[in-house]
């Protein structure tokens, strides 16, 4: 059962994986311009690189009985410890905007006011955007976190596939 949740989880991550690894390809020239973006940028890297990481440890090593070698184990364990703490911190930021919708409002309201012309939808309509996407990466971060915390029991579970070497 929680194999079958597992491999659900992997590919449902995957869409999401394959858009934050185009935006990191596509702000790393500014986050080097300003180094404030480097952390968000590395940590988003983090969550794309264990997300193709579980792929490969699901498809290759658990469902091919493929040896993956210390290297796959130690990518999958550092970006797995990383996208929990992205996670954990997206949770609690969508959490906050649900129990106080207030602050989903001045935020829509300084985003409005920020973009002067250029956003031309209602605050209403901008903040009802904003409160879908904050329900959609919530749901995301609850599928990431429970796929991390089985991925570091299924590393457990098959480590015997984590050699240089058949035995």
């Amino acid at each position: 059962m929680k194999l079958t949740i597992y491999r659900i989880f992997s590919f449902l991550l995957l869409p999401i994986a394959l858009l934050f690894a185009i935006s990191v390809l596509l702000f790393i020239r500014a986050a080097f311009a300003n180094p404030g973006m480097l952390i968000p940028l590395f940590i988003i890297a983090c969550v794309t690189i264990y997300s193709f990481a579980a792929l490969n440890f699901l498809i290759k090593g658990i469902d091919g009985k493929k040896y993956l070698g210390r290297s796959s184990k130690e990518l999958l364990k550092v970006n797995a410890i990383v996208s929990i703490l992205f996670s954990l911190l997206m949770i609690s930021q969508c959490v906050v905007f649900i129990i106080q919708p207030e602050m989903l409002h001045e935020l829509a309201v300084q985003a409005k006011q920020n973009s002067g012309d250029e956003l031309k939808i209602s605050l209403d309509v901008f903040e009802n955007y904003l409160r879908i996407t904050s329900y959609f990466f919530l749901a995301y971060a609850i599928v990431l976190l429970i796929h991390t915390l089985l991925s570091f029991q299924f590393v457990r579970l098959y480590n015997f596939l984590f050699q240089n070497e058949k035995v």
